[in-house]
């Protein structure tokens, strides 16, 4: 664990277990170089006809946000929870309805803020926060009808923060910046799941 280069860390949702899995890609190594999946979850067989995903969000490309410069970010988090963890079963009376289980990415964003620090002699005798990275993961899953008509659905909403020291490298930043991710993938595994328990347990076969 780098110490000195995390100042911070809070998540709306409460701390838990890590729930995300990363698949390394043969040709790298290292924390970054891996993929955030979950596939090592049981996937949650829903009594729908279909399940569709919606970016309703579009990743900016251009400063102050960086989602899009590295291989983990809130929409392909998302995408893979999506393939990962919810699967149609024909049979059930919902799926012979015609119903839909539509999940929309409402914010994906992650934007990386420059701090002020000390300048001059009282500066080089001090190890400052520079860099604050904020993460946002907001995702409805709504049950349609066969008309596209919203009968039921849940709203979840995870957030997380680190607080970089201007001391750190940049594979300590990276290092962090994936944790971020890790931990932002935990969150929104859990609080999806006992949603669509709470909610829309009835949809569920198992």
């Amino acid at each position: 664990m780098i110490v000195r280069a995390l100042a911070a860390m809070m998540f709306l949702a409460p701390a838990l277990a890590l729930a995300a899995c990363a698949d390394v890609l043969s040709q790298s190594s290292g924390p970054v170089a891996a993929t955030i999946t979950f596939k090592h979850q049981a996937p949650l067989s829903v009594d729908v006809a279909r399940i569709e995903l919606v970016e309703t969000w579009q990743q900016s490309g251009t400063p102050p946000h960086i989602g899009h410069l590295n291989r983990n970010n809130p929409p392909k988090i998302i995408r893979a929870w999506v393939r990962d963890r919810l699967k149609a079963v024909p049979g059930g009376p919902g799926a012979a309805q015609g119903s839909i289980l539509r999940v929309v990415l409402r914010d994906g964003a992650v934007v990386r803020n420059a701090l002020d620090v000390r300048e001059g002699v009282e500066g080089i005798f001090r190890d400052e926060v520079d860099t604050s990275i904020e993460a946002v993961c907001a995702v409805d899953v709504e049950l349609l009808d066969q008309k596209g008509t919203r009968m039921a659905g849940i709203t979840v909403r995870v957030t997380g923060t680190r607080n970089i020291f201007e001391s750190a490298s940049l594979n300590e930043r990276d290092t962090l910046y994936f944790g971020l991710m890790e931990e932002l993938a935990t969150a929104l595994n859990t609080e999806l799941e006992n949603g669509m328990r709470a909610e829309l347990g009835f949809l569920l076969t198992r």
